[in-house]
């Protein structure tokens, strides 16, 4: 059946399985593709990955994209810290890297549908007649803000099983087809660092020694200590900064070119207007002016907030009540309910 074959991303997670089984009992044709992105010796998980589609009986093929994978991802990533912003490189990986690589590999297969493990689903707004991403029925697990990004090339042949599951329900359905349950078959929030703090990371991926000591100060310019290098922190953070006080500093912005860290209080925390810059509409905003929900991060609960449209590419956006830690270089997604709107990257706050 040709117009069911569909290459599906395939980690070797319990996600990437459980969307394999539910792609062939609803009558497609699953070619499970592996992409190797960043493991120095990827034999070891092809070999896991083998074992699982031998026992679903599924073709593999396993790609090795590395060095894509080290320019597109990684190298903008410690660009990012090392210009004082904090980058979400999943989001990017799933349009550029993922997804790209599966919709290159359609023609050369057969294949006229792509899949992830995703719990998202997608919908068709007959008016804009677009494609848009919508919120997955497990809440806990929603991953609608991973796809933010998506272009309208790779949503419109996008298939993701996962969307009307839940992650418990899951376990105990893989558990009928013997699927190893470990720590490994758990997805992570950044697979390269395996285990690493990002600072770590940047050190040792960083060609030149980023500039070391720099100073804290407070809102107010004050100097208040020193500090190692400021891409060894972002916005909302509480740990390393080590200056004793009857209540504890975090940090409320990063000044890269004159290594500087600010510093305050919890309550500092708490903003309401930022602007937003490369953004990327699933359904057209239309009005200059509307009302969304939006969400700063992955685990940020979405909140009210007004969007001033200022061009196609740049919103100011305030939220009705302050939120904690909006930070520069996370994507902000826009919410019209359980529809996602479209995205894009904090550029700065205002004070």
């Amino acid at each position: 059946m040709p117009e069911k074959r569909v290459l599906l991303g395939f980690s070797g997670g319990m996600d990437s399985f459980a969307a394999a089984v539910l792609l062939k009992e609803a009558g497609y044709e699953v070619v499970c593709v592996h992409l190797v992105l960043h493991e120095p010796d990827p034999d070891v998980t092809v070999e896991h990955v083998q074992t699982l589609t031998r026992r679903l009986e599924l073709p593999l093929i396993v790609k090795d994209i590395r060095s894509r994978f080290r320019e597109g991802i990684i190298l903008p990533f410690v660009e990012t810290y090392l210009s004082g912003k904090t980058p979400n490189p999943c989001v990017w990986c799933n349009e550029q890297i993922k997804l790209q690589v599966l919709a290159d590999l359609t023609k050369e297969q057969s294949a006229q549908w792509i899949a992830t493990g995703h719990y998202a689903k997608k919908a068709f707004d007959p008016v804009c007649k677009r494609w848009t991403i919508t919120r997955g029925k497990d809440p806990s697990k929603d991953q609608s803000y991973f796809l933010a990004f998506v272009s309208q090339d790779h949503l419109k042949p996008l298939l993701l099983p996962l969307g009307d599951e839940t992650k418990e329900d899951l376990r105990a359905r893989m558990k009928a087809y013997d699927f190893p349950f470990t720590e490994q078959s758990e997805s992570h929030d950044i697979c390269f660092l395996k285990g690493m703090t990002f600072r770590e990371f940047i050190t040792g991926w960083t060609r030149a020694k980023p500039e070391s000591k720099g100073v804290f100060i407070d809102k107010k310019g004050r100097v208040l200590g020193t500090h190692d290098g400021f891409y060894r922190y972002t916005v909302g953070q509480r740990r390393g900064i080590g200056i004793a006080d009857k209540t504890p500093y975090y940090v409320t912005a990063l000044f890269p070119e004159r290594n500087q860290v600010q510093i305050g209080k919890l309550e500092d925390l708490y903003k309401s207007t930022f602007s937003v810059t490369n953004c990327h509409w699933h359904l057209p905003p239309g009005d200059e002016t509307l009302t969304a929900r939006c969400q700063i991060r992955y685990r940020h609960k979405a909140a009210p907030a007004t969007l001033r449209i200022r061009n196609e590419n740049r919103v100011e956006v305030t939220f009705t009540r302050p939120q904690r830690a909006i930070t520069p270089g996370q994507v902000v997604a826009f919410y019209k309910g359980e529809r996602l709107m479209g995205a894009g990257i904090i550029e700065s706050v205002a004070s």
